[in-house]
């Protein structure tokens, strides 16, 4: 049973202001954990029901909602669409054991061959965390094994013991001190008058975390909507329109490229649609498996606009040694990786995934019976004996629908490589027929006089653009790729001035 989590707060009773709050662990461990969400499980959260309504994560709702709606038949195995609606956290260790902890994954399970001699060979056998794969054999991966002397983890969150935090009502952290309140002039606090301060101490449910979530993508003071409005200030939000919206700094294009074929509406330059090989749709389809701070980590913490990036910026700066359980904790909340088999072999971001662990199949003879172990440490480990016969097991591929080990063929992606796919400005991915285009257009009611198609390059450049535009806008595309269209458009123009003038 979770514990309740204590949290005292600032309040500016004549502005109904939270200043700051007051945290310890509980409550530190539960935010932090909010950065190693992968984007598929916030968009599944804050489309729960708790105390505040639903809320819609940009176009990764959608997207999210898209995947949902496919059929398995356009995926290389159904492994492939489990992996997009339900990835992995690669730091679950960390968090399965927070109090209200909001992301419950599934426990983790090693499975092998039904047939136990595959993984008796002297090759070794195949190895998967994902149900429903065959092994190379063609009977079922389902065997479930134990893992034996297991590497264990000090797994009770990040932050460490006795230590208190600050917290601003736009989720700024710091250390919790006298110094550092005394320090900060009351101006900056927005405070006039020592008298109108109030402290209030809160117990968080669950569902208060949930509506933390839901507040912290939206809204620049999450504290006062939470605690004081009740809900977020959706009347303070305005949508993102292509003129103000800013890529930031993002370095220059590097390694891979994707071709796309954009279809745009004329009269309005918006971008109705794009179509592209299983390339791009699995690069579009990737962003539901990338955490939240590894997404911040890439947009250097200009991802959202919201208060999450006030919470990545401070952890950025936080003294880990001091604050933290270990000192590398740090650089797994502000790059966290892809949890283990995410990596797509065509990724265009330079997103790690975690190592492949090394796993070995113990089979110990004795008169009674024989059994399977397995266990995460080295060879040498003294847990084998020469009575243990101890082969490898290599990963199977999740994309795999012949039994490849992971890494034999590189990993293919999500979605089937013949295949053509359409995605819409906010990011529904659907098979791309002459059907769907003509229903389509046929709904939005546009004249073919008023369409216009244009091939676009995507890079790492590119590609960010539109990572940041499916976070905050539902046209993703549109916002996204805006300024790259606008230069093609200016350079063309140049060139045919010079052609004029010449």
């Amino acid at each position: 049973m979770a514990t309740k989590i204590s949290l005292r707060i600032l309040i500016d009773e004549e502005k109904n202001k939270v200043l700051f709050a007051q945290a310890g662990k509980d409550f530190m461990d539960i935010v932090l954990s909010f950065l190693t969400f992968p984007l598929a499980t916030i968009a599944k959260l804050v489309n729960t029901e708790s105390n505040i309504e639903k809320v819609r994560f940009g176009s990764i709702s959608t997207l999210y909602e898209s995947v949902a709606n496919l059929g398995e038949q356009q995926f290389w195995t159904p492994a492939c669409k489990k992996m997009l609606l339900q990835p992995r956290n690669s730091m679950e260790e960390y968090c399965q054991n927070l109090n209200h902890n909001i992301h419950v994954a599934e426990d983790l399970k090693f499975l092998i061959c039904d047939d136990w001699h595959c993984s008796r060979q002297s090759s070794g056998g195949l190895l998967t965390t994902f149900s429903n794969l065959k092994c190379s054999c063609g009977k079922f991966l389902s065997q479930a094994i134990s893992l034996a002397d297991k590497q264990k983890i000090d797994n009770e969150g990040f932050v460490a013991e006795a230590v208190t935090f600050s917290i601003a009502d736009d989720l700024s952290v710091k250390p919790d001190s006298f110094q550092n309140f005394i320090c900060q002039p009351m101006n900056l606090l927005g405070l006039e008058d020592f008298n109108s301060i109030k402290f209030m101490d809160v117990n968080l449910t669950r569902g208060e975390i949930l509506d933390l979530l839901k507040c912290s993508l939206i809204s620049e003071s999450p504290l006062t909507d939470m605690f004081l409005l009740k809900k977020p200030s959706f009347e303070n939000i305005k949508p993102i329109g292509v003129l103000d919206f800013h890529i930031g700094t993002i370095e220059e294009n590097q390694g891979k490229k994707v071709e796309v074929k954009l279809v745009l509406r004329k009269s309005t330059n918006k971008i109705l649609f794009a179509f592209g090989d299983a390339d791009f749709t699995d690069f579009i389809l990737s962003f539901l498996t990338f955490p939240l701070g590894g997404v911040e980590h890439m947009l250097k913490g200009n991802s959202c606009g919201s208060s999450i990036d006030n919470l990545y910026k401070s952890i950025l700066e936080l003294d880990s040694d001091t604050y933290l359980k270990s000192s590398d904790l740090k650089d797994k909340l502000v790059k966290p990786k892809l949890a283990h088999q995410f990596k797509l072999r065509n990724q265009l971001f330079p997103f790690d995934e975690m190592p492949d662990p090394n796993i070995f199949c113990v089979t110990r003879h004795n008169r009674r019976r024989t059994g399977f172990h397995a266990y995460l440490t080295a060879l040498e480990d003294p847990y084998i004996d020469s009575k243990a016969l101890c082969v490898p097991l290599k990963f199977l591929e999740p994309q795999s629908s012949t039994g490849e080990a992971y890494g034999d063929c590189g990993g293919r992606g999500f979605m089937k490589s013949l295949a053509f796919y359409m995605v819409t400005d906010d990011l529904v991915v659907t098979p791309c027929t002459s059907v769907s285009v003509i229903s389509i257009l046929s709904k939005l009611g546009i004249p073919s006089s008023d369409l216009e198609e244009r091939i676009i390059t995507i890079g790492n450049k590119e590609g960010l653009s539109i990572l940041k535009a499916s976070l905050t806008s539902s046209s993703a595309l549109t916002n996204g790729l805006a300024p790259f269209l606008k230069v093609k458009v200016e350079t063309l123009l140049k060139v045919k001035d010079e052609n004029i003038s010449n």
